[in-house]
């Protein structure tokens, strides 16, 4: 009697599950929980739509994204060069031989407004940088349970422990550092410089210099042992939940009567759709991130650009006021851009990761 039931029930299983394969391997009858689905809605840009793109798509919206990126940095290059050629012009009808009282009150003033133009759109990057890390937290801390589940239903046990445990907890701990630390530390760095400019017994540009120089061995030192680490545990991981998977599946096709063999092949069909179902998902954090700090990195690319290029103008001007403020200016910049490189690089190496591994 007991074989009997055990017979009805594999035969039942071996119908429902080639369907249920067949269900996830198309995108548009898949059913899946409505998070998860939420979570692919919610990306800018799904799998299906990248894989179908071609070249011209991506000039154009490689175009449009430069365009919306180099206007403010463009307009703000023609204000400054207008600003230190009016000095530049100013210091030349003055008769001081060599340069006196005047010359120097109008480089103080061409720095005081290098910096009333600069200072906007720094703050301006600074507030989008720590927005962008408060909503990509939250979007993390709904995706991460979600595509945890899908991992487990993967047979991934150990990778999904791995990524719902030590990158969760790493990823909410870098975020809240750079809000809490990173950015305001970004501020006393251009504090240093504005009193540099203006006059101080301190060394404050040698101040400002040691601390960018910190941050960003820190942020090389916090990048390469948090990936090593992850790669390492989630590496050691996939090892054992391969040989828990391929174990499961021996059992079932060596014990089950008749129709284990069936079975078994049945249940890698469902763990291949499944995995499909992980490609998107972990698609989905990637494209949020992208639409959310690409935008930011190449503005931090174009203001660095920008300052670096008015700075050798305020040299060769004689401005050397406005030239140390603008060297710091650009710093800011360099240290931005490390800020947002090193997070992305964390959140999408670890989901990357974990989208390859466990694909056999």
């Amino acid at each position: 009697m007991m074989k009997k039931i055990i017979c009805i029930c594999c035969l039942l299983l071996l119908c429902i599950t080639p369907v249920f394969a067949q269900e996830i391997e198309d995108n548009e009858s898949i059913a899946v929980p409505d998070a998860w689905q939420e979570i692919i809605d919610s990306a800018p840009l799904t799998a299906s739509e990248f894989k179908t793109m071609t070249l011209p798509d991506y000039l154009r919206a490689g175009a449009e994204m430069l365009r919306q990126t180099l206007t403010a940095p463009l307009r703000l290059f023609a204000q400054l060069c207008g600003v230190l050629v009016l000095c530049a012009i100013a210091r030349s009808l003055t008769e001081e031989t060599p340069p006196g009282a005047i010359s120097v009150l109008l480089e103080t003033i061409s720095a005081l407004a290098t910096f009333a133009l600069c200072a906007p759109a720094v703050l301006s990057m600074m507030q989008a940088m720590q927005t962008a890390l408060e909503e990509s937290r939250i979007y993390i801390s709904l995706f991460v349970p979600a595509f945890s589940a899908v991992l487990l239903s993967c047979g991934q046990a150990g990778g999904a422990a791995i990524y719902g445990g030590f990158f969760f907890g790493a990823s909410m701990l870098i975020t809240d550092v750079l809000c809490r630390f990173g950015l305001p530390l970004t501020r006393i760095f251009l504090a240093f410089h504005a009193v540099g400019v203006i006059g101080s017994p301190l060394d404050t540009e040698n101040l400002a210099s040691q601390l960018e120089k910190w941050l960003k061995n820190i942020l090389v030192f916090c990048s390469t042992i948090f990936v090593a680490l992850l790669s390492l545990q989630s590496i050691l991981a996939q090892s054992a939940d391969t040989l828990a998977l391929k174990t499961g599946k021996l059992l079932i096709g060596s014990s089950v009567p008749v129709v284990g063999s069936a079975v078994s092949d049945a249940m890698g069909s469902v763990i291949a759709g499944l995995q499909m179902l992980k490609g998107s998902l972990g698609f989905a954090v990637i494209a949020v991130l992208g639409a959310a700090f690409l935008p930011l990195i190449l503005q931090c690319v174009a203001q660095h650009l920008v300052f670096s290029l008015i700075e050798m103008i305020a040299a060769a001007t004689n401005n050397g006021k406005s030239a140390k403020l603008l060297h710091g200016l650009a710093q800011c910049m360099s240290l931005y851009l490390s800020m947002a490189f090193f997070f992305c690089l964390v959140v999408v190496s670890a989901t990357m990761l974990m989208m390859l591994l466990g694909g056999n």
